[in-house]
Order: C-alpha cells, then sequence, then structure tokens
C-alpha cells in the first residue's frame, strides 16, 4: 500500500460564529505495507543499477513509513 488517506470535513453548524469558513482534518500515510519482496530492509521503488550490474541496489536505505496529520482551513 503506497498511499493511504482519510479526511473528515466539519460541518458547518459548529463554525458559524466563527471567522473560519470551512475546516477540514486529514491522516496520512506513506509506505503503510509491502505485500511481498524478496530482499528485505530495500525499497523495492528504488532505482536498481543498469549495465553489467543490472538488479544490484547500491546506496539504497531502508523503507521508512511516514504518518501525517493535515489540517486545511477556509477563511
Amino acid at each position: 500500500m503506497r498511499e493511504a488517506k482519510i479526511s473528515y470535513s466539519l460541518p458547518a453548524d459548529l463554525l458559524r460564529n466563527t471567522f473560519i469558513k470551512g475546516m477540514t482534518l486529514s491522516l496520512m500515510g506513506q509506505n503503510l505495507w509491502i505485500i511481498h519482496k524478496n530482499l528485505p530492509d530495500a525499497d523495492p521503488e528504488a532505482g536498481t543499477s543498469s549495465g553489467n550490474v543490472q538488479g544490484f541496489q547500491s546506496g539504497v536505505m531502508p523503507t521508512t513509513r511516514i504518518y501525517s496529520f493535515n489540517v486545511k482551513l477556509d477563511f
């Protein structure tokens, strides 16, 4: 699973008496789940070498999961 995002927009009734016209809250995640890979601790989407060393990864960092939170305000 490369990326997933869940968003929730607050109802306008909650923001009626404020200067904010709209608010959206989001949770996002990247690299949450890799179904299968033959080489542990390597990113299957990382570039591989070309030429005589095809299929060899050099300098590839392990896959990292990224979690983030986003707030979008409309004025």
